[in-house]
């Protein structure tokens, strides 16, 4: 009779133990539903992002970002973040970024026109384009996705970095890398005081020819304006990019002088840097002549108005071109 009582309750706490288990487990299907549903409303949600006094409906956190211009690329590497796509120089994604937005990165082919297709099928949440776009491929992009074209001048640096943080959520690390540039950068100062009677320009290679750089553009609004070299009176007259031969540049003859070659932008010209460096009329000049030319100081790629390519610049600045 004992053993049949015994029996009889281990079954009823199976039962009951069955149908608890049953219940956690729905519980938990519950759960688990709603949690998907509400990821997915999140994932609809829209929210109004500023940029540049300019307003853009986009999906946020974006979790899909196209960067389809240099200066997101370069801030991207900085933030860490890794875009689903990213433009290419002469066929490829520049090396300089290339290891670090992630192997899984897609080129979406010429920085001046990426290729529709190929965006179109990342089905990216924003494109993060460039104020160098014609409209027609700006037109083109935006029937994709939310379009945000980055400003390609220097003294947008900040604005371009948060920009990404926002969209990425690394706004705090954005704003963190931004206070270490410029306590780096009067920390430089300091320790240099001879910089403002020092004059400087920055030349880059492109087709085979020199290219000088207006105030705003390049590595110009650093070294003048932030690092505080003196700026040759002919940096005013130039609007944007403009080509310059050796015979002109030698009378402006700065004091130091960085000559940037990048292999992707000069096919055919493979051996300008060797040409330039037995050129008579460059050799004549004051920065040659005290050892104060530097080719690739940093590498060629660099956009120059970014956060990267203004911490690497200043790692040279503090660590080679001033000592």
């Amino acid at each position: 009779m004992k053993k049949k009582v015994l029996i009889s309750s281990l079954l009823l706490f199976g039962l009951t133990l069955t149908g608890c288990t049953s219940q956690v487990a729905k519980e938990e299907t519950k759960e688990t539903a709603t949690s998907s549903v509400k990821e997915e409303k999140q994932e609809k949600k829209e929210q109004t992002i500023s940029y540049l006094d300019k307003e853009y409906q986009v999906k946020f956190p974006t979790k899909n970002i196209v960067a389809a211009s240099l200066e997101p690329m370069e801030d991207a590497v900085a933030l860490g973040v890794k875009p689903s796509g990213a433009v290419s120089v002469g066929n490829d994604i520049p090396e300089y970024v290339a290891s670090d937005l992630g192997k899984d990165v897609v080129n979406v082919g010429d920085k001046f026109s990426p290729n529709v297709e190929l965006l179109t099928g990342l089905k990216p949440d924003v494109i993060l384009g460039s104020s160098k776009f014609d409209d027609s491929v700006t037109a083109n992009l935006e029937k994709i996705a939310p379009t945000i074209n980055v400003s390609h001048l220097s003294g947008s640096w900040k604005d371009n970095l948060v920009l990404l943080g926002e969209l990425s959520g690394k706004k705090e690390k954005a704003d963190e890398l931004i206070k270490e540039y410029e306590k780096d950068l009067e920390k430089l100062k300091e320790n240099h005081k001879e910089i403002s009677d020092q004059s400087i320009v920055i030349l880059r290679v492109r087709d085979g020819e020199l290219c000088m750089y207006g105030n705003q553009v390049y590595y110009n609004p650093m070294f003048y304006d932030e690092v505080g070299f003196k700026k040759p009176a002919e940096i005013d007259k130039v609007k944007g990019q403009e080509t310059i031969s050796v015979e002109q540049f030698s009378k402006i003859n700065p004091d130091i002088l960085l000559v940037q070659f990048a292999a992707g932008e000069n096919k055919g010209h493979e051996n300008f840097v060797d040409e330039l460096k037995s050129n008579p009329v460059f050799k004549s000049m004051k920065a040659v002549k005290n050892d104060k030319v530097y080719f690739d100081i940093v590498d060629g790629g660099y956009q120059g108005g970014t956060y990267l390519s203004k911490k690497i610049m200043l790692e040279k600045l503090s660590g080679q071109i001033l000592n």
